[in-house]
């Protein structure tokens, strides 16, 4: 092995929770901003325009979801192993994380263009083509950002990035305010990309001021793509399968409802995400931990539960107890209208951290196909549930067929929990690297 500095090398790695809070920060930050952009465009926009854009980008984020491939997740698994050659690692994940969702969204906009009949307006222009695939670009390009910063402990870049892209897309849609008397849902969406750019571009100088002038080359070393395949790939799997059902569900409001409707949704549901990041963004950071040491997991298990639950129950109740000030900040009708879903959305964090908890058992004992399964049949099943309640019962209806499927995974993951706690730690000790558990993608949040 060479014994050359490692070009990545960012100095001293902070700890799992100083990590992990600098990813909370970075997504509790976005989030907040990203609910500052839909206030304001709730304020000075018509809802259907504003449910549109809010469509495509779940739409956009789906297809990143698909696109990424799990290169950034594997990127944190091999890491270890690239510490004196980490150029090609970051290079080839990253040209995989800009080939992968140009496929995706382009099977999106054809999909759109023959199904569906509010969104195949994004496939209408070529403007609006243009520009979701810059966005579904950048958004992926972001996630590898994200858990790239992970691995090195730098999860306080995350922080920075978030709030950047934040600020960029609240202070366009001003300019956008006192420029137009009434903006369309393309030119909501322009702005994401706007941050987008702003995002990876800072990215970009992280990775370049933090290291010997590295910067960023497209390429793809077969060797090294073909790990980052084969590690992320199986483990990715499982991500979709957790991430997908919720960001098919604004399409599906968008579709089965309007996108008037999809504009309280979307807005409830970014707003119920602030919760659920924290029990994500503690898995992301254990895992970031226990490649490095791997006889720390079931301790840092423990010590993350915790502080997931508490920081979790403390800002949902918060959240329930002033839902309907938020969103009145929005206008009376969002308050009117989301005001009971959020909260039914917000009993969901107890079974979705038991889920989280599951999930990584089952990474880190290699029983993915089990979890895969109750994954892909919660997913089905909650957005099912969601959809045949959508038409007779309303935003509430559909939160609530959704949070139910949620306790009966849950149940379910205690059960299998308890089965499996035996199997936590020798398989990781045994294996560590490349077989160690994967996180979810904590960017498929709505912002």
């Amino acid at each position: 092995m060479s014994t050359h500095k490692a070009p990545l090398e960012l100095g001293r790695r902070h700890s799992m929770f100083a990590s992990s809070m600098g990813m909370i920060t970075g997504r509790v930050a976005s989030m907040a901003l990203g609910f500052a952009f839909w206030a304001l465009a709730a304020r000075l926009f018509a809802p259907a325009q504003v449910g549109l854009a809010a469509g495509a980008i779940a739409a956009m984020m789906l297809c990143t979801q698909l696109g990424a491939m799990g290169s950034g997740s594997a990127f944190i698994s091999l890491f270890p192993r690239y510490q004196d050659r980490p150029s090609v690692l970051l290079d080839t994940a990253i040209t995989i994380a800009t080939l992968g969702p140009l496929v995706a969204g382009g099977l999106f906009l054809l999909f759109s263009s023959v199904a569906f009949s509010d969104l195949d307006v994004v496939a209408a222009s070529a403007p609006y083509i243009a520009l979701f695939l810059a966005m579904c670009v950048l958004g992926t390009v972001n996630i590898v950002l994200d858990q790239v910063s992970m691995a090195l402990g730098q999860g306080v870049q995350v922080l920075s990035r978030n709030v950047l892209f934040g600020g960029v897309a609240a202070s366009a849609l001003i300019v956008l305010a006192v420029t137009t008397e009434g903006a369309s849902s393309l030119q909501l969406f322009s702005l994401w990309v706007v941050a987008g750019v702003s995002a990876c571009a800072l990215g970009g100088l992280q990775l370049r001021s933090s290291t010997l002038r590295y910067r960023i080359t497209p390429r793809i070393d077969r060797t090294v793509g073909g790990r980052l395949i084969r590690t992320g790939l199986p483990n990715h799997a499982l991500t979709l399968t957790e991430r997908a059902p919720a960001l098919i569900l604004p399409i599906v409001v968008t579709e089965l409802l309007s996108p008037a409707q999809n504009a309280f949704w979307y807005t409830i549901w970014m707003m119920a995400w602030v919760v659920y990041i924290i029990p994500i963004s503690m898995g992301i950071a254990l895992f970031a931990e226990v490649s490095y040491h791997p006889e720390s997991l079931a301790t840092a298990v423990r010590s993350g539960v915790r502080s997931a639950l508490g920081l979790g129950l403390a800002a949902a109740a918060g959240l329930a107890l002033f839902a309907n000030l938020f969103l009145s900040v929005l206008g009376d009708r969002y308050a009117a209208q989301g005001s009971t879903p959020l909260r039914i959305l917000l009993l969901a964090l107890l079974p979705l951290t038991f889920v989280q908890v599951y999930f990584a058992m089952c990474r880190s004992t290699r029983r993915l196909p089990e979890a895969i399964l109750t994954g892909a049949l919660t997913g089905l099943a909650a957005v099912l549930s969601a959809a045949l309640a959508a038409r007779p019962y309303g935003l509430a209806g559909m939160a609530w067929a959704w949070v139910a499927i949620q306790y009966l995974a849950g149940a379910w993951s205690l059960f299998r929990v308890h089965t499996l706690s035996a199997d936590i730690v020798d398989p990781l000790v045994a294996s560590p690297g490349v077989n160690a558990p994967m996180p979810a993608d904590t960017t498929a949040a709505p912002r």
